[in-house]
């Protein structure tokens, strides 16, 4: 026996019930829920449809677990302190949210269904629709009923019934005008098998209302949200982590936003791929911004759903990072008190959180300094390297205990040539099979070329170039580096990491 933290707690009991956690009183038994997610990034070329998910779930009944489940009858306990008092004899083995969970559960509380008969999905269907392209009579309602024995500390055990039934239609990457043809505003009725009338249908009905859309002209009229003063570089918008950001944006006015009921959140997440401003938010890793690690993602709700402006900050994103804002819309809207709609519109845009050279060294310097003293080639606080050295090499350009990174190798010359730095690598330490590895600033702000040369007697330097037998080249995305192959028969040799603006192409 053990308690679960995953989806259920006992500290805040959750209502199961499929795909629908509502954090409700005991007498709310019932609930209907229409929802509609759809996702939109905005690139240079346009804003594109990135997915969603069109769904209906009914709920008639409702069990709460307290955290307490086990495969076998357990006593109450310090841990589980009022034992197995539930035992779920239908629904786990095809229910995401308890299978392998039970069946014997803590139930706290129980109501069964009242108006709904449990177990017959196939008398679910939509039978009326605002004109869509959704196919009438829509079947296709999953089965998520659950059959629950109670209070097995009694001498009244009874079975509880509670009727959960969900349909949902994915839409993929690129299938917006599915989405816009199915996901339509309107009343959908919908039949259910009732309990008290066998050959009658329960009918429930819900509103569905305007929805944000992506940005897109139609007959000649821009609608829909989108970023607004964007600055792209390589697909990304440009941030400077030394200045304080305000992000804009248009296209949620009241037509499709009620302030008393719909709620905005902003936040910054990673990049599955950080090089690439099409890949996928990270949903799993601790966001760029607001980057606090908690139970949950976190983000930032704004003070109105109808702001246009959000000012990132400072303090939060590091030089070089990338990721993807997340403006996230979500509407609650009732149709009745236990019908209702819920949709979310996400609107993505990938930015760059540049490592630019003038901002960190105007922003390192003290005030007052002058545009010769901020120069790449000047040494502000005379410790032997310039400010460019000190940007590209991780050191303090006004503080002279601070020195570029040695990356780990011995260094033979006297002290770094301009903009590089000079390593060395000798046959009595080295393995038959070594590395040089220089970490790479990533997103500066002016680009920059990497490269490592090798010279035996350090007069004559050669860059190691892709394709060389002697040694594997890897110029990855934050480093670079060589590997020896072993073909390399030279007792001894040199290596310098060669950083310098990279040429722009005409």
């Amino acid at each position: 026996m053990h308690t679960t933290q995953k989806i259920l707690s006992l500290t805040a009991p959750l209502v199961l019930s499929a795909g629908i956690a509502l954090s409700q009183t005991s007498s709310t038994t019932f609930a209907f829920i229409a929802d509609s997610t759809g996702n939109y990034r905005q690139a240079p070329t346009g804003t594109a449809f990135e997915g969603g998910v069109f769904s209906f779930n009914v709920r008639d009944g409702v069990i709460i677990f307290d955290g307490c489940e086990a495969p076998f009858f357990y006593l109450p306990s310090p841990i589980c302190p009022i034992g197995a008092t539930g035992f779920v004899s239908r629904g786990i083995e095809d229910d995401p949210l308890l299978n392998g969970l039970g069946p014997y559960f803590s139930v706290t509380e129980i109501s069964p269904a009242i108006f709904l008969r449990p177990f017959a999905p196939q008398n679910a269907l939509l039978v009326s629709a605002p004109p869509s392209k959704l196919q009438r009579p829509l079947l296709g309602f999953e089965n998520r009923s659950i059959s629950c024995f109670y209070n097995l500390f009694t001498n009244f055990i009874r079975q509880y019934d509670v009727t959960i039934y969900n349909f949902a239609r994915d839409y993929a990457a690129g299938e917006r005008s599915r989405f816009d043809g199915e996901a339509v505003p309107g009343t959908y009725r919908f039949n259910f098998a009732a309990l008290a009338h066998p050959f009658n249908p329960a009918v429930l009905s819900v509103n569905l209302f305007p929805k944000l859309d992506g940005y897109r002209k139609i007959n000649n009229q821009n609608q829909g949200v989108r970023f607004l003063n964007v600055a792209y570089d390589d697909g990304f918008a440009v941030l400077d982590p030394f200045a304080l950001n305000t992000v804009k944006w248009e296209g949620n006015g009241v037509n499709f936003i009620s302030p008393a009921s719909d709620v905005a959140y902003f936040s910054i997440k990673r990049l599955e791929d950080p090089s690439d401003p099409l890949s996928d938010p990270d949903l799993e890793s601790v966001p760029l911004f607001p980057n606090f690690s908690g139970p949950n993602i976190s983000r930032v709700i704004l003070q109105s759903p109808l702001d246009t402006s959000f000012i990132i900050p400072p303090n939060f994103m590091q030089p070089g990072n990338t990721g993807v804002i997340d403006l996230e819309f979500v509407t609650t809207r009732r149709t009745t008190g236990v019908i209702f709609e819920q949709a979310t519109r996400r609107f993505r845009l990938p930015v760059r959180v540049t490592n630019p050279f003038a901002s960190m060294i105007a922003a390192t310097l003290p005030p007052g300094t002058t545009a010769q003293q901020r120069s790449a080639d000047h040494d502000f606080d005379r410790d032997g390297a310039d400010n460019f050295n000190e940007w590209v090499f991780g050191s303090n350009p006004a503080l002279a205990s601070s020195l570029p990174t040695v990356l780990g190798i011995q260094k033979v010359a006297p002290a770094p040539a301009s903009k590089y730095a000079t390593m060395a690598v000798t046959s009595e330490n080295s393995p038959a099979a070594f590395e040089f590895r220089v970490p790479k600033l990533t997103e500066t702000t002016p680009k920059l070329r990497y490269a490592i040369e090798f010279s035996k007697d350090m007069i004559n330097w050669n860059e190691i170039q892709v394709g060389d037998p002697a040694w594997t080249l890897v110029n990855g995305y934050s480093e670079i580096k060589v590997t020896s192959t072993g073909v390399n028969n030279t007792p001894g040799g040199f290596f310098r990491a060669k950083v310098a603006v990279a040429a722009v192409a005409n």
